[in-house]
């Protein structure tokens, strides 16, 4: 078997698999890359770093099933950022100079603080402190080298996040949103229709929060409007820089879900829904239940047909109310 079979082959692998889930699969080396270097360190009696080690490697692994579940890090920022911290610290007063190399773990761990963009400050500061260890210990070379590599490295990951934009998408991301709950609007959907073709599948998660409408005629707008930025700030947080979400008037939404098939898309609709569920609950407001259909669509031509479904398994659910989930689309073999 030729080199550039293997590598199709081993690249189709990873094309087959949703974002969520090489996402996890990332973490998952991470820690166990972590985990390796604390053995490592226990051999050689360096029990300060095997604690910071294993203190790092137990937020990743927590921080990985509550982000993949809801969206939402349980271990905040300052809890990693410590923890990233004293890990360079005790990898440079343990090994010295050596122990620089240890900024890579640390940028890491980086990948994981989140995509909100106030994280940024933090992210240059530890890229920053590994080389001001070094260069107060009289190595301005050593310092200089660290910082470049550390530069590069964050400017990657950056970029791997989609954190980094030039100033021509920083303006189109701008437009087509709705500027109470900042998803995409309508108008948005029907221009980025060309776009399924190159990220086929699509998968599609129609969301529906019954009841807003009738709200809005009980002269109670302020509460359906709280209800939809609600129900965004939930949504937004479990998508990542290759899934948006649609708003599509009334209490509907649309998540698209580049390379998803409708099997994994029922998953996170499901986690949507309770965590909507949950949203409506503490405004005490029962009768306003939380719907969701999925699809999936390989063409433009094909969305169309691939919503009307979704909406047949929330039409079925209203229908049938003790009927909560709409059931599970049947994994192709």
């Amino acid at each position: 078997m030729s080199d550039s079979v293997i590598a199709k082959s081993f690249l189709n692998v990873f094309g087959r698999m949703s974002p969520r889930r090489l996402e996890l699969l990332t973490r998952l080396f991470c820690v166990v890359l972590l985990l390796g270097l604390a053995v490592k360190n226990t051999v050689l009696g360096h029990w300060g770093l095997v604690v910071a080690l294993v203190v790092l490697s137990a937020i990743l692994v927590i921080n990985a099933r509550w982000s993949i579940l809801s969206g939402v890090p349980r271990v905040p920022d300052t809890g990693m950022v410590v923890s990233l911290t004293m890990t360079i610290l005790l990898s440079t007063a343990y090994l010295g100079l050596p122990g620089a190399i240890w900024l890579f773990p640390a940028l890491v761990g980086l990948r994981f603080l989140g995509g909100d963009r106030q994280t940024g400050s933090v992210r240059w500061a530890l890229v920053v402190l590994v080389p001001l260890i070094v260069l107060f210990q009289g190595d301005a070379d050593n310092a200089a080298r660290l910082f470049g590599a550390g530069l590069i490295s964050a400017l990657y990951l950056w970029l791997a996040d989609g954190e980094v934009v030039t100033i021509r998408t920083r303006l189109e991301r701008q437009e087509g949103r709705d500027p109470q709950t900042r998803a995409y609007t309508r108008s948005r959907l029907e221009r980025d229709l060309h776009l399924i073709p190159e990220l086929a599948p699509v998968g599609l998660i129609l969301v529906r929060i019954e009841g807003l409408m009738t709200l809005r005629g009980q002269g109670k707008p302020e509460v359906a409007d709280r209800l939809l930025v609600a129900a965004a700030d939930r949504i937004i947080p479990m998508l990542s820089g290759r899934e948006r979400l649609y708003l599509l008037g009334g209490g509907d939404f649309l998540v698209a879900l580049a390379g998803w098939r409708s099997y994994e898309s029922y998953e996170l609709g499901q986690q949507i829904r309770e965590s909507l569920t949950a949203v409506v609950e503490l405004e005490n407001l029962a009768q306003t239940p939380v719907r969701i259909g999925v699809s999936e669509v390989r063409e433009w031509e094909g969305f169309e047909a691939a919503m009307s479904q979704a909406y047949a398994q929330i039409s079925r659910q209203q229908a049938e109310p003790e009927q909560r989930d709409t059931p599970a689309p049947v994994v192709p073999t």
